[in-house]
């Protein structure tokens, strides 16, 4: 009978024992589950404060969190504010010639470059200045037949048909008049500026070259006959688009062009996060090479989309004045656009890079001593500068947060957010 008894108390010990055991796993589970809902980090969305209030936890739990999770330290603590920001959006460029004032320089009759006067690229060239001599047997022929009708005929009407027909070849007033004294035609002709400028070498003018390859130009064949076409002779090219002493020249043919410079494009690129910002008439601020310390006001003109070197990018183009020629082509400037930003703002110094993600430490209690309590939380971040960062998700104006986050993060810790 007493073994009984006692078996029977043995069992109805054991029970209960395995009661409060159950009981005690359940109670865990449900303070799990709760701080799971409350706070817990979920998989895709920031970090929760949790429930986390002054109070809310014991000073235990906390410290017995992993340090790359949580961090207790005296770090002041400070709320984001709402309120308008300049942020400055930056990029680089370099100075070009306005294709708007080039002026092109073509040559009216077909012959032969004798001599060059004009030999390199951004040369700079005075209007008047001779730059080349032609010999031309188109021209020769108009020149004699000039000078036969003015021994053997009286009629002024057709001597003055003939004086103008050498005037639309290109030859100045100067230039006839010196072949009347001398009475024969110069076996060259010097070809003058006609603008002053800075030399660049262009493609031939379009519809220069016929079908066949062959040139709309006219060189040589029958010079006996004044007014019947000669034959063509098809113009030099070099890969270059530039023309050199010997060359032949055709009709039309464009030789080069000139460039005042007064006016300058200004080609700016912007990074991919900021092109997006950029709009024509926003006003920018250019700093040049070329005028350390004295900044161009200036506005925003154009914004395209370039495909260049299998590459899609944005540039934009802003007019700078040149009338002094300080810019250079090729000289190098910056660009800074000042965008006026309306969000939620925090010190730039709160906010942590991890990679492709930003995290702030955000305040979750406070321990007895006075320190604070910080958790990692990520958040979308917008514009920045040097003083302040613009949050777009993940943070309420309300919240508080670490001052200096990268004070809080170990080098060697792997943060878990």
């Amino acid at each position: 009978m007493n073994d009984t008894k006692r078996y029977g108390s043995s069992r109805w010990v054991a029970i209960c024992i395995r009661s409060v055991a159950m009981l005690s796993i359940v109670a865990i589970w449900a303070c799990s589950a709760g701080d799971r809902r409350q706070g817990g980090p979920q998989p895709g969305l920031p970090v929760d404060t949790g429930g986390m209030r002054h109070g809310a936890r014991d000073e235990t739990y906390w410290l017995s969190l992993p340090a790359n999770q949580t961090v207790i330290a005296r770090q002041k603590a400070e709320e984001p504010s709402f309120g308008t920001v300049d942020f400055a959006v930056s990029g680089n460029g370099y100075i070009t010639f306005d294709t708007r004032r080039n002026r092109t320089v073509p040559i009216r009759v077909g012959g032969r470059i004798e001599r060059l006067y004009v030999k390199y690229n951004y040369q700079y060239i005075h209007k008047g200045e001779k730059m080349l001599e032609l010999y031309s047997p188109e021209l020769n022929t108009y020149m004699e037949e000039y000078l036969y009708i003015m021994r053997q005929a009286s009629d002024t009407l057709l001597q003055n048909e003939a004086k103008r027909k050498l005037q639309l070849t290109g030859l100045t007033p100067s230039q006839i008049r010196h072949i009347e004294l001398a009475g024969s035609a110069s076996l060259t002709i010097p070809i003058y500026s006609p603008a002053e400028g800075y030399i660049l070498f262009a493609p031939a003018a379009a519809g220069e070259m016929s079908a066949d390859g062959g040139s709309s130009g006219s060189m040589g064949g029958d010079m006996g006959e004044a007014g019947k076409s000669l034959s063509p002779v098809p113009g030099s090219v070099l890969p270059d688009e530039s023309i050199r002493e010997g060359m032949y020249v055709s009709k039309g043919q464009t030789l080069f062009w000139i460039n005042d410079f007064k006016e300058a494009w200004g080609i700016i690129a912007f990074t991919k996060e900021n092109e997006k910002y950029i709009r024509p008439g926003q006003a920018v601020t250019i700093t040049s090479e070329m005028l350390p310390g004295k900044p161009i006001k200036t506005t925003v003109r154009l914004v395209e989309q370039v495909y260049r070197h299998g590459q899609k990018f944005t540039q934009a183009r802003v007019y700078i004045s040149n009338d002094g020629g300080i810019l250079k082509q090729n000289s190098l400037i910056s660009a800074a656009v000042t965008l006026p930003v309306k969000s939620l703002m925090v010190r730039a110094s709160s906010v942590y890079y991890l990679g492709k993600s930003a995290i702030v430490w955000v305040q979750v209690g406070a321990t007895g001593d006075g320190s604070n309590i910080f958790r990692p939380r990520v958040v979308k971040v917008g514009h920045r500068n040097r003083d302040k960062v613009e949050i777009l998700e993940g943070l309420a104006e309300n919240e508080r947060i670490a001052s200096d986050a990268a004070f809080l993060a170990d080098s060697e810790t792997i943060i878990q957010y």
